[in-house]
């Protein structure tokens, strides 16, 4: 594990399921997580939105192929280009053409945010709720057609979040953690966490190795929050491997990019690796101190959740997964020859 991370690298922990099996693993140089622990996942919360779109699809409250203006409560005559609306879909799979910041703070307000402490920087974003959003999408210019360009969007998916509460006239907070419990039995995979369960979270740290508070990260300004614990996660991987729920499956569905290479479902991205396996993933990165990757092989019933408390480098946490994914091959390959 040393050899992988370097020395800010303070914990990691990982979920693997294979074949109906999960297995858990933690390192730690001080206080050791368990399997149990809250972290905070990053924009792999992301997928969370786009599966509980899909439930809604299911109960017939939204059409991913509707235009967004029809749950929006004004008119938006803005959000169009050439004539073509943005359609639902297009926000969960990041083709909505919408700008990456909805609202661009003057250089001064850059300045004095840069000298508060992440704690006070997140209360004062956690002050622009679904009104500032709103009040942002007027006067947004589209300059591209949607469903035409990748671009990786959290504002988009915050636009998401405004028409699942639009349509199920509750808080994203319920409709999710009602889902999760309901559909999926995760029980302890919520947006935000008591005082008691902030206790069990591990601890985070960022890229100077300096502890980092844990923060209910609250509003509209950054893109949707989950915590979890690896666990659920695992339970997670397997509703996504086996495919039973509808949601899930519609999730899994193309709807940008190819077959093979590059493609996006709802919310999930897809790929290939060099053995030409398809896989289905999303990372995470949060200021308050944790890496996440959840990545699975639908054609090997093999998924992995790995969650770093640090904020020193994603792409370390994908190659410790592509160590343990090759390790696995060749163990597998050995026991079958």
């Amino acid at each position: 594990m040393n050899r992988i991370y370097n020395s800010n690298t303070n914990g990691v922990s990982i979920g693997v399921y294979y074949k109906t099996k999960n297995y858990t693993y933690n390192y730690g140089k001080s206080i050791l997580a368990t399997a149990d622990n809250f972290y905070n996942i990053g924009s792999v919360a992301k997928t969370f939105v786009t599966t509980i779109l899909a439930q809604a699809v299911v109960e017939k409250k939204i059409n991913l192929n509707d235009d967004i203006r029809k749950y929006l409560s004004s008119q938006f005559p803005n959000l169009q280009y050439n004539s073509k609306p943005i359609l639902v879909e297009n926000l969960a799979n990041h083709t909505s053409g919408l700008p990456r910041a909805f609202r661009v703070f003057s250089s001064t307000i850059q300045d004095s945010l840069r000298k508060l402490t992440i704690s006070e920087q997140a209360k004062f974003y956690s002050l622009y709720n679904q009104d500032s959003l709103l009040a942002d999408l007027h006067r947004i210019k589209l300059d591209t057609l949607p469903n035409t360009k990748f671009q990786y969007n959290s504002n988009a998916m915050m636009v998401l979040v405004l028409l699942l509460e639009n349509v199920y006239h509750k808080p994203y907070e319920e409709i999710a953690t009602q889902y999760l419990r309901t559909h999926l039995k995760m029980y302890n995979t919520k947006p935000f966490l008591t005082n008691t369960e902030i206790t069990n979270a591990v601890q985070g740290f960022n890229n100077s190795r300096k502890p980092q508070q844990f923060l209910n990260l609250r509003g509209f300004y950054f893109g949707p929050t989950m915590n979890s614990t690896i666990n659920d996660m695992l339970k997670y991987i397997k509703a996504n491997l086996s495919m039973k729920d509808k949601a899930i499956r519609m999730t899994h569905q193309l709807t940008y990019g190819k077959d093979k290479g590059f493609g996006m479902g709802l919310g999930w991205m897809m790929d290939n690796n060099s053995n030409g396996e398809r896989y289905i993933y999303h990372d995470g990165n949060t200021k308050i101190g944790y890496n996440t990757l959840c990545i699975f092989y639908p054609n090997k019933s093999l998924g992995f959740i790995i969650i770093v408390n640090d904020t020193v480098s994603q792409d370390k946490v994908g190659e410790l997964e592509n160590n343990i994914k090759q390790a696995l091959d060749r163990q597998c390959n050995h026991f079958n020859n």
